[in-house]
């Protein structure tokens, strides 16, 4: 029997990763990093199609990646036969209706997290943010990023995905788990208690041994999941204004931490 699949949607520093990681600190879990980004599974769906054949074919073939890429290095040892496949993805988004929509995918959980954190996030990441660009021209749309429709970097690509996210929980009130940044952060033992739950996954030593770790530990890399401390706010005051009064972009957000966990 295959393993339930679970996909982690989110934009760019939302948390994906640390999430992930949550996952990967399973026994049961098989996680695979942002396979439709690596060179092994390049736009699978574009090429396969959004279907039940091609989401088991997909399956099969994440169970037997090979690429560092997708594997990543931070892997626990596992020592039970994996229940659940999970995988993430901060590229796209727009495949979350089709993806809900098929019976193969177990369940499709998206995180997300306040617009102002999301952004200056980016802007204090050397790898995405390089220097020289300006935070101005770039941080509603940012076209320096997004140069492929599949990215969602920038405010309004946080909106539209955040929307897009909305609209399938909507359709699929049971499959698709909206996950809060900063609920996660604040309580992560109650959060992901509820979440494995959600997915049927129990929690064993070794995942309460990585939230100790993760939420205890601290690295400066901007990539780390170790980190206990919250990036101070370098954003421009003007920028932060603008975030934080947009009609639109607070309802999305209030919708979503409405509907988390």
């Amino acid at each position: 029997m295959r393993p339930r699949q679970v996909a982690i949607f989110g934009c760019p520093r939302s948390g994906t990763s640390w999430l992930g990681q949550l996952f990967n600190a399973s026994e049961a879990v098989a996680y695979r990093y942002q396979p439709l980004f690596s060179y092994e599974f390049k736009n699978w769906f574009g090429v396969h199609g959004v279907s039940a054949a091609s989401l088991d074919t997909f399956n099969d073939a994440l169970l037997g990646a090979s690429s560092d890429f997708v594997l990543q290095s931070l892997r626990p040892p596992k020592v039970l036969p994996a229940t659940h496949l999970v995988w993430k993805e901060v590229r796209y988004h727009q495949l979350m209706p089709a993806l809900a929509a098929l019976p193969g995918l177990h369940r499709l959980i998206y995180i997300h997290r306040p617009a102002p954190d999301v952004i200056n996030s980016w802007y204090q990441a050397p790898k995405e943010f390089r220097a020289g660009q300006d935070i101005h021209a770039e941080y509603l749309h940012a076209p320096s990023k997004n140069t492929d429709p599949c990215e969602y970097n920038g405010y309004a690509k946080w909106k539209e995905s955040l929307a897009l996210a909305l609209a399938v929980k909507a359709t699929y009130p049971d499959k698709v788990l909206i996950v809060s940044y900063e609920k996660l952060r604040s309580d992560p033992m109650a959060q992901l208690s509820r979440l494995f739950a959600a997915v049927g996954l129990p929690m064993s030593q070794q995942v309460l041994d990585f939230i100790a770790a993760s939420t205890s530990q601290h690295e400066d890399d901007a990539y780390s999941v170790f980190r206990t401390q919250t990036a101070a706010l370098t954003l421009p005051a003007d920028i932060v204004r603008d975030l934080s009064e947009d009609a639109e972009g607070l309802d999305l957000a209030s919708r979503a931490e409405a509907m988390s966990l």
